[in-house]
């Protein structure tokens, strides 16, 4: 997504909802990443607040990561530590092994629900209906890249196993102008 189909979609999800697609858009966590994600693994004080990927929920359970790679810290900003410290104050499943997101029963949620009765409607009403989980976290790949990240940052920032996969991945995603001629070199 562009930065503005992304700003249109978090506007068009319920206000419950939009702290977790803003987690999506900003760390690339794979979707299973982000519903098994506990409070114990989010650093919101300090220097460098962080979201650490420890856990995943695959097949119906609480696990692993789904490589060794996948097993990273992601920095976070100011405000979204900031959002994320005042949900856990509001919430009634603050304690360190429970679920940043979890269904009515502290339980995590099913992204299959989570999808037909959030992320449908949000990105219906925001016109991008080919929007899925998997593109919030091409969307964070895109703005890393954009931003001048490497190829290298960027492949330990959403857990790949080489940055040739990442390249391989996302670099299609990329504008395809060659940019501006180098500057000041001159021949000997």
């Amino acid at each position: 997504m562009t930065r503005e189909e992304l700003s249109t979609l978090l506007a068009s999800l319920p206000e419950k909802w939009s702290l977790f697609f803003w987690l999506l858009a900003v760390t690339g966590l794979r979707i299973s990443e982000a519903v098994g994600l506990q409070w114990r693994h989010v650093e919101l004080e300090g220097d460098s607040p962080h979201v650490k990927v420890r856990r995943g929920v695959v097949r119906g359970k609480l696990g692993p990561p789904k490589s060794r790679y996948a097993r990273r810290d992601v920095p976070i900003d100011r405000a979204l530590a900031a959002a994320l410290h005042e949900r856990r104050r509001e919430t009634e499943w603050p304690g360190d092994e429970d679920l940043v997101w979890s269904a009515s029963n502290g339980q995590f949620l099913h992204v299959g629900n989570l999808r037909r009765r959030v992320l449908l409607p949000a990105r219906e009403q925001a016109r991008l209906e080919w929007v899925g989980f998997h593109a919030f976290r091409r969307t964070c790949a895109t703005l890393l890249f954009a931003e001048g990240r490497n190829a290298v940052q960027v492949q330990r920032w959403l857990g790949h196993h080489s940055p040739a996969f990442t390249l391989a991945t996302y670099v299609h995603l990329l504008d395809g102008d060659v940019g501006a001629p180098l500057e000041g070199v001159q021949a000997a």
